[in-house]
């Protein structure tokens, strides 16, 4: 009887981190879809994201923003698995890999929050939506 319980709770353990997985990829997904529709809306020769391009953005550095955040890196790191820092107040930031917080890019509300405010701060200007999704896809990589 005892065997069972711990069957249970291995089953338990290894059952629900993956549920937790496939829902964010769920709400991710439809995150993405949304930007691609957008980014169709926008330019119709649309051809869909490029984690090349996202690694790009994340590891450029621009001069339109806030001279304390020429690149996303300045606050998250050039490992987005590792912990960053707010470059302007010093508060720490949790990683932005999806493979450290498979709940990262799964609240759309949340998600364009940020890029709102963080796209203002290192380019100066919004993200367009091309920009956002291969955002995404970059960090689902990482």
């Amino acid at each position: 009887m005892k065997w069972r319980y711990g069957l249970a709770l291995a089953g338990a353990v290894i059952i629900l981190p993956l549920a937790a997985l496939a829902a964010g990829n769920t709400e991710r997904a439809a995150i993405l879809a949304d930007y691609a529709a957008k980014a169709r809306a926008a330019d119709p020769g649309f051809a869909g994201f490029s984690a090349q391009r996202g690694a790009a953005l994340f590891r450029g550095s621009f001069t339109g923003g806030d001279a304390r955040t020429p690149s996303c890196v300045s606050c998250h790191t050039a490992d987005p698995r590792q912990p960053g820092r707010n470059a302007k107040t010093g508060r720490p930031i949790d990683p932005v890999a999806v493979s450290v917080d498979p709940r990262r890019y799964t609240d759309a509300t949340q998600v364009d929050k940020h890029f709102t405010r963080d796209c203002k701060s290192v380019l100066g200007r919004d993200c367009t939506w091309p920009e956002r999704g291969d955002y995404i896809t970059f960090m689902m990589g990482q």
